[in-house]
Order: structure tokens, then sequence, then C-alpha cells
């Protein structure tokens, strides 16, 4: 259950916009748009709807700086609760590209934050084991992850007083991309010694040290992963895959010879076009990824070949952070304005570097259905639009979720979300009884006279304008 917490309450226009939120969507309208002047308390608002409503919630944002900011407010306001900061775990990303008017290939360079990484695993932990979430997340949230149901076969749970076999238990491990210690244990590796295994999470910053009699789990430890200082016993844990990108590689085989058949496919394409530049380059690349991914499960840019691993080879809709989410949750989408135009546009920028790639040998032509949900399926799949020919498939539908509600919360919605929205809450009055500053609009004289004059009579000390130079009855006054 949610537990919200804070030392002052709603006020003024809050308490009414809150009601108003609440019985819109409690009458079974799905889309209601809050406008709320800045400094109203628009997150107040917010943490309060997702009080009464008792429902999991994502929030979107536009950019990872207010994403953070919001995190950091929402785990002040739900310090009981779980709150997850979902964003790209690059601190810096330059995309695989190919300029083809220079003959300059751009190979995919990045930094990953561990540390973001943690909060994205811990978001699809979370959202797996409890109901009490609320996720922040930016444009991140339209790429894709690995399944839900996958994700959740590939976890192991241990418990004292049960019997594991250690090579099983070493296999599995593997399989959920942890790896064997080398020199020290870091993130997302495992060690074992005899009677003693220990875990490093790769969802919080501990390690789970395990101990057994024989092959019987005698009891379990959680330490600190910097200091190693103990953080008391548990009777069970979960240990989950050590990363979002984690494939079902059962049959392999199948999945090896799919690639190679579009790898031939492609080849002969380009050597009857008489591109023999482009069939060397598309074979060479896609035999080293075939002999990594046989060899070890994974290979960079192992992203490209999720359609064949998902079986979304006709370009059926990815796995997201939706998916996660219940099929009633509450969707919150902050400075909507900004945030729904962003997500509009990354799957067109997206689908134009890949195509580029595709055209000339860098990849196969399934690399463009591992891409950013559509704004079509984005739209379907949070229940603001019927279906369209673009978008009326089953795999489609599978991803829906019919019941979700969706909060807009800006202070100038756009059009857009006015029109979806049968319901508009309004925030006016702010709490503090600030008011908006006196503004006086100079009209343009061909000069800037009129402001550097007033520049000059601005009070050194308070920085603020004491008096226009101007008679008041050749200005605008709000």
């Amino acid at each position: 259950m949610f537990n919200l917490q804070s030392s002052f309450s709603p006020s003024w226009d809050q308490p009414e916009a809150i009601k108003q939120i609440v019985e819109s969507f409690g009458k079974g309208e799905n889309q209601v748009a809050l406008l709320g002047a800045t400094g109203t308390g628009k997150t107040f608002t917010m943490a309060n709807v997702i009080q009464k409503l008792q429902k999991p919630t994502l929030i979107l944002s536009h950019n990872k700086t207010l994403a953070a900011q919001l995190a950091t407010e929402f785990k002040y306001f739900f310090p009981d609760n779980a709150v997850h900061y979902f964003v790209s775990y690059f601190d810096y990303y330059q995309p695989e590209s190919y300029l083809p008017e220079k003959g300059t290939f751009i190979e995919k360079e990045a930094t990953i934050n561990e540390e973001i990484q943690m909060y994205r695993l811990a978001t699809m932990a979370s959202l797996l084991s409890r109901e009490d979430v609320i996720v922040v997340a930016s444009v991140s949230a339209l790429y894709g992850l690995g399944s839900k149901e996958f994700f959740e076969k590939n976890s192991m749970t241990f418990t004292v007083g049960k019997e594991y076999n250690f090579d099983e238990m070493k296999s599995q491990l593997l399989q959920m991309q942890y790896k064997p210690v080398q020199g020290k244990i870091e993130k997302g590796m495992f060690d074992i010694q005899w009677d003693k295994v220990d875990i490093y999470s790769s969802t919080e910053q501990t390690v789970r040290r395990l101990f057994f009699n024989y092959n019987e789990l005698e009891f379990i430890q959680k330490k600190n992963a910097l200091t190693f200082e103990n953080m008391g016993d548990v009777e069970s844990i979960t240990v989950r895959p050590a990363t979002q990108y984690i494939q079902d590689t059962n049959d392999m085989d199948a999945i090896i010879h799919q690639i190679k058949k579009d790898m031939d496919q492609r080849v002969k394409h380009y050597e009857a076009k008489g591109e023999l530049v482009e069939a060397q380059r598309i074979k060479k690349r896609v035999h080293y990824d075939m002999r990594m991914i046989q060899e070890t499960g994974f290979v960079n840019g192992i992203e490209n070949y999720s359609p064949y691993f998902e079986q979304r080879l006709d370009g059926g809709t990815p796995n997201t952070i939706f998916d996660y989410f219940p099929d009633d949750f509450l969707c919150l989408i902050d400075e909507s304005h900004m945030t729904l135009p962003q997500f509009r546009g990354m799957p067109k920028a997206d689908n134009s570097r890949k195509s580029t790639l595709i055209e000339h040998g860098f990849r196969l032509p399934s690399a463009i259905h591992h891409r950013p949900l559509a704004n079509e399926e984005f739209t379907a799949i949070l229940g603001w639009r019927w279906f369209t020919p673009e978008t009326d498939h089953e795999d489609l539908k599978e991803h829906m979720k019919k019941n979700a509600k969706t909060l807009f919360v800006s202070a100038t919605p756009a059009a857009y979300e006015m029109w979806l929205s049968k319901k508009v809450a309004q925030q006016v009055i702010r709490p503090t009884w600030l008011l908006d500053p006196i503004t006086y609009i100079y009209p343009k004289w061909g000069s800037y006279k009129a402001v550097v004059d007033s520049i000059e009579r601005l009070d050194p000390k308070d920085q603020k304008l004491l008096e226009t130079p101007y008679d008041r009855d050749h200005v605008d006054r709000f």
C-alpha cells in the first residue's frame, strides 16, 4: 500500500483538483489533464492522486535531470514504498551509424553508468515482486527490454533449508550473465568456494553470501558491497539477471540457422546489384556475431538480433517497461506539452539511422525491428486511440493495457492532450500565496533604448526595476 508522508496538506486549488481527477478516473474516464500554473504544487497533487488510487505508477518526463528531481521528490513523499529511477544507463552514447555522403562508418561508443544500470534492473525486479511501485522514466521507456516472462523465469530463489546442485547453480548464473570472480568481486559477479557462495546483486549494493552444509543451504547473509559489513541474515533471496537484455538461448541452433539464412539472402541481394563491398561487409560482420553468440550467448550489439530471440521477425511490438506494469496501472506524464512531442520524434530518428546501416551492409534487415515503440503503438498500449491499419495486429493487442489511467500534467497543455482528456482539472492559486510579478511589455519602437534605460535604473542591491522610465500609458500592463 502506498503511504504518502508529508508535513503539509493539500490547500487552495489542490483539494478540488485531486477530487476531480480521482472522480473522473472512478467514472471510467482513462485520460484526464491537470492544468496547473507554475508553483501551484503539481507534484504534490500527483502524489495525492497516487495515494488515492493505490495503483503502480509510471511517471514520464522529457529529460533525465527532471526525472531525477521527480524521483527524489517522490522518495520523500513515499519513503516506505519502492520509488525507482528508470532512464538510459549511458553516460555517453554514440550510436552506430553510417554517413554515405562521406563514406564514414561510426562505431558504437558508449560509457555505461553501472549505478543507473542497477536502478533499471531494480525497477524490473520491483515490478515483478510488489505492487507499491513508482517508476520515474524518461524516453528510455520506449526502448526494448528482455521479456517480462523470460526475465522472471531466469531469476533464482534461494531458501534456507533447501538443497541445491552446485553445477546447476553455476550454469544458471552464467545463463543470467553473471561472471566468475576475477580478482575481486564486483557487480554482476559470483564466487563459489567449497561451502560458501558469494553473489554480487545486480539490483542493489549488496553481496549475498550463502553458506552450505554439503548441498543444503544453512543460512544467508547480506553484506554491504563496499565495506562487507554484515547487514543481517535472511531466510530467502531472489537473484535477478545481471543484464536487461538476457535472451532465450534454448533453441540456439534454430536461431543461428535463421540468422545465417538471412545473411545468405542479403549477400545474394548485394551480389546481384554488383555491390561486392556491401556483400563482404555483412558476411564478415554476421559470421563474427554468430560465433560469439554460440560460444558465450552474448555479443556487443546483441540487441540487433533480439527479433530472432523474441520471434519478432515480422516487426511485432517490442517488449518495454510498459509490459512489466499491470493492466490497470497509472501513467502520469509530466510537462506533457514537451514530453509527448519528444516521444513521437525518437522512433523516427532511430528508424532513419537503422535504414542507412541496413542499406549499406552493416546490419541485417531484421535490425530494423530492434526499435523503440512507434507513436501508434505507444498510444494504443495506453488506450488513447482506437486501432489504425498500422497497429491492428494481434501482437500489439497482447501488450495493451486496457484499463490504464493517464494524467497529463502541464502548465500549458497542448491541444492534443486537451483533445484526449474529457476532464481538465485546474490549479491556479499557489498554496504559498505568491503572486506573479507585475509585468510591463514595452512596444517595439525600432530600438532597444527603453530596455537599456530600464536596466540602468535597476537597484544594484535588490536587482529589481523600481520604476519604468516611460509613462505607463504607453505600455501594456498584465
